[in-house]
C-alpha cells in the first residue's frame, strides 16, 4: 500500500496570508511594547535619581550637625554623593551655620531637564527636590558636665 500525501494547495495559501497578518499585528504591538519598556526605564532612572538627591540631602546634614562643621563641608559631602552619578542638573542649598543654629536644613534639587531621556518632552521645567532637617549639637546646654 503506498500512499502518496497530496498537499493541499487551500493550505498553502492561508500560511503566506497569514505571515502577512502577523507582521501588521507585530507593527502595531511593537510600538505599544517598546513605549512601555522605554517608560519603564525612565521612571527607575527617575526613581534613582530621587533616592540619590534623599541620600546627599540626609548624609550632608548629618555631616554638619556637630559643632565646629562648616557649610562647604555639607555642600562638600552633598556633591561627592551626587556626583557619583550625575555631572551637573542639581543645585545644593545649605541653612546658616552659626553657633547658635539648632538645627540645620540641607535642600538638594534635581533638574530633570539634564536628567532624564523623555520627560522633559511632556514635562518641562520639573524639579525633584528633597529636604532633610537635622538637630544640631551646637546649642548651649546640649553637653552637660558637672
Amino acid at each position: 500500500m503506498n500512499r502518496s500525501r497530496q498537499r493541499n494547495p487551500s493550505r498553502h495559501r492561508k500560511t503566506k496570508s497569514r505571515s502577512g497578518v502577523a507582521m501588521v499585528e507585530f507593527a502595531l504591538v511593537a510600538n505599544v511594547m517598546f513605549v512601555m519598556i522605554l517608560t519603564c526605564m525612565e521612571f527607575a532612572r527617575m526613581n534613582m535619581v530621587r533616592n540619590l538627591a534623599q541620600d546627599a540631602a540626609y548624609y550632608a546634614a548629618r555631616h554638619v550637625i556637630v559643632p565646629g562643621a562648616t557649610e562647604q563641608e555639607a555642600f562638600n559631602e552633598a556633591d561627592r554623593i551626587m556626583s557619583a552619578m550625575l555631572n551637573s542638573g542639581y543645585e545644593i542649598n545649605i541653612s546658616s551655620l552659626d553657633f547658635g543654629a539648632t538645627e540645620v536644613s540641607v535642600t538638594v534639587s534635581v533638574d530633570l531637564d539634564h536628567v532624564a531621556l523623555f520627560v522633559p518632552m511632556f514635562l518641562q521645567d520639573t524639579t525633584i527636590a528633597t529636604t532633610a532637617r537635622m538637630k544640631t549639637e551646637r546649642y548651649e546646654g546640649f553637653y552637660q558636665q558637672s
